[in-house]
């Protein structure tokens, strides 16, 4: 129908947009907005699909709280049949439920894979989801693994050919169904492998024999060995394998019937290379070419330049006018030498270019060989020290220049230059000559010298150039830290330019280390205990035939002296030095007021108003210092001598470093001022804060030990070096 006198124009604008809520197991929910012609698939692929947890045969799309439809995504998947997708509205909601019961398809399926189950509930339901049993698919036995009541897995068989045993075997939630491949290999099929042109499958025919498969030597690749070759066949109906040796040329080349094996069914025929029986024929070559060492050569008609040639060629200092060909008679293992124009024979020349065999070894030389390598050297301060080759009329300046220049720690003012004379064609000698290297530079004759092969220039470093000496003092001063010392000087310098010592600074507990000492000190104990070591050993390897219960004495004592040893082992020297500070006025010009070097640190600890009581004491500590008490006040504070205490040997280790053993008795000896000297006029041993008193025991309760000689001697001495008081095990 039509109005008469109206016209109507009808323009579309831009769709509607709609809100729609996707859930449940998909990869990404939430609230998405799509056009107003979407579907329920346009909001699945909007939301990432759904997970490997959510259902595709069940998707729900709910409108005013109700179900209005589901979505199998099957029917699409497989089928693309889409008419079940609907069109969305304003606030729909899609959701994707869990997945239902799963079934595994494994095997000889067109779709092998993991099914959700909705209507399907047999066997043949769950292959036809799979698209059908493939051609070569084992229908006598379907495999369905499954579990049962989450106790136990069961296998169960059907025969897949009866169509009523497929219907009638209900599938479950978790089954794995199997469909096996009939037999791999074909029942009318042999194999050729190997040394061939065209390897692979070939059809058996009744009365086929090996010629009609490898008909002549053009089904053969070069250097095929005719002397041998194999089947191997599979006997029939044991399955064990047999191997059929036959000659390859008898049954090829010459039809022999007695070597031309009947073949059978599953018959693997080997054909090998003659390489495979005896190594290729290799020559070597050496020297002036780019890539030196061995390569496979042909048998016959290969020369000394194709073995140049595979080197990747000459090097730009080969020697043309002699190479050498060293060959070996395999039977004899005599090796003989040919020489040859190796410049002819890479031109191609017959008669120097050799022809090579098995085993050849080519040396080419090098130029340098027959011109020697005369140089020039430079050592010191230079930029770049070492040998220059030598050219004719070559003077100090240049080899300078060569060198790159000296260095700004040159010393200019007088080089040394080292040639050598042959005296009468038999002797060598050395003639040094100093020059002024500064005047050399500007090219003044007089000491820019010509040079001669192998001449050698030294220059000379300036004395002291920029050789840093750093020392480090810590500890109660008022600038502790790192310091730049100049060459002599003293211990006050430093600690007066650290400002002094603080009020806190306990002087006669300063520690200086130094490093020179550390390594005499490290030394000295090394020789100790490796002294002590041997005599150790030697001693306990000097008792025989003894009973069992006495090796197993002997045992124990050999396990503790080897503890023993190893204790001392990892004490090390602390390279101190015993100094004595006092204040600066009285220090400079002291004997304790020493020149210091690179690497020393001094530490001035604060106050400790503490005694160390060490050793065989009942209760080893630290005990308040007090103006007037003995060494033995100290021991009774420490609870007294233990009962291997040995009391004739106690020593202090002072705070400054020093030692002084305790003197018993009535007369002693000084060591220091080297007399006999009475108890009543020795004066009395005083103690300061930080000093340690230390009592050893006695060694007479360690059997072992006793027999060493100046053993007590060896541990003090140990004690004083490392600051440390050995245990005896």
């Amino acid at each position: 129908e039509r109005i008469t006198g109206t016209n109507v124009a009808v323009t579309m604008g831009r769709l509607r947009a709609i809100q729609v809520l996707v859930l449940g197991e998909v990869k990404e929910p939430g609230l998405y907005e799509l056009t107003a012609m979407s579907t329920v698939l346009d909001a699945l692929m909007a939301s990432g699909g759904p997970t490997a947890a959510g259902s595709l045969r069940r998707v729900q799309l709910k409108r005013e709280g109700k179900v209005v439809a589901t979505l199998d995504l099957y029917d699409l998947l497989i089928r693309g049949d889409d008419s079940q997708d609907r069109r969305l509205r304003h606030e729909d909601v899609v959701f994707v439920p869990t997945v239902g019961p799963l079934v595994g398809v494994a095997g000889n399926v067109r779709r092998p894979a993991v099914y959700e189950l909705r209507t399907e509930r047999t066997l043949k339901d769950v292959l036809d989801l799979a698209g059908g049993v493939l051609p070569v698919a084992w229908l006598q036995r379907i495999q369905v693994e499954r579990a049962e009541a989450n106790q136990k897995k069961v296998v169960l068989d059907v025969d897949a050919r009866d169509e009523r045993a497929l219907q009638a075997f209900r599938v479950r939630d978790g089954d794995l169904v199997k469909v096996f491949s009939i037999v791999k290999e074909e029942v009318n099929a042999v194999y050729l492998n190997g040394h061939v042109r065209r390897p692979g499958k070939y059809a058996l025919k009744k009365g086929m024999r090996v010629s009609d498969i490898i008909r002549s030597e053009e089904d053969l690749l070069p250097d095929t060995y005719l002397g041998y070759a194999l089947i191997k066949r599979l006997v029939l109906p044991s399955l064990e394998r047999r191997l059929v040796p036959f000659n390859l040329g008898k049954a090829v080349l010459e039809k022999d019937p007695s070597e031309d094996v009947l073949l059978e069914p599953y018959d693997q025929i080997y054909v090998f290379s003659r390489w495979f029986f005896e190594p290729k024929p290799r020559a070597f070559i050496e020297g002036e070419v780019r890539k030196p060492g061995g390569y496979e050569i042909p048998e016959e008609g290969y020369t000394v330049r194709d073995l140049v040639l595979m080197a990747e060629g000459l090097t730009k200092g080969a020697y043309l006018e002699k190479a050498e060909l060293y060959r070996t008679n395999k039977e004899t293992n005599e090796v003989a030498l040919f020489t040859f124009h190796l410049g002819k024979a890479m031109a191609g020349d017959p008669a120097e270019n050799l022809k090579l065999q098995d085993l050849d070894r080519v040396v080419i030389h090098s130029v340098q060989e027959f011109l020697p390598r005369r140089t020039v050297s430079v050592e010191g301060e230079v930029n770049n020290p070492g040998d220059y080759p030598f050219a004719e009329g070559m003077r100090v300046k240049d080899l300078i220049f060569a060198a790159g220049n000296v260095k700004d720690s040159a010393y200019l003012k007088e080089a040394e230059l080292s040639s050598y004379e042959i005296k009468d064609g038999k002797l060598c000698l050395i003639k040094r000559r100093a020059i002024d290297l500064e005047a050399a530079l500007r090219g003044d004759p007089a000491h820019n010298l010509p040079l001669q092969p192998y001449d050698k220039l030294l220059v000379r470093r300036i004395s002291e150039w920029k050789r840093e000496r750093y020392v480090e003092i810590a500890g109660e001063v008022v600038f502790p830290g790192r310091y730049l010392i100049k060459k002599g000087e003293r211990l006050s310098s430093l600690i007066e330019r650290a400002g002094g010592y603080t009020d806190r600074a306990y002087l006669r507990g300063a520690v200086f280390t130094r490093e020179s000492v550390r390594r005499i000190q490290q030394r000295n104990l090394d020789e100790m205990i490796d002294r002590l070591e041997r005599e150790l050993l030697a001693e306990a390897a000097t008792y025989t035939g003894v009973s069992p219960e006495e090796a197993q004495i002997r045992k124990i004592e050999l396990e503790q002296r080897q503890k023993f040893i190893q204790n001392l082992r990892r004490l090390k020297a602390s390279g101190r030095m015993a100094i004595k500070l006092s204040h600066l006025r009285v220090l400079k010009g002291s004997p304790y007021d020493i020149e210091l070097m690179d690497g020393d640190r001094l530490y001035i600890p604060p106050m400790d108003r503490v005694v160390n009581v060490m050793g065989a004491v009942y209760a080893p500590g630290s005990f308040i210092w007090r103006e007037g008490y003995s060494y033995k006040d100290y021991v009774q504070l420490a609870g007294g001598y233990t009962r291997y205490a040995d009391k004739a040997n106690v020593y202090i280790l002072r705070a400054d470093g020093s030692a002084q053993k305790v003197r018993g008795g009535t007369v002693f000896w000084n060591e220091a001022k080297e007399r006999w000297e009475l108890a009543a006029f020795s004066g009395k041993l005083k103690l300061y804060p930080g000093d340690t008193i230390v009592v050893p025991e006695k060694l007479e309760r360690i059997p072992w030990l006793r027999k060493i000689k100046d053993i007590t001697e060896i541990l003090f001495r140990i004690a004083v070096t490392t600051g440390v008081v050995a245990n005896l095990y």
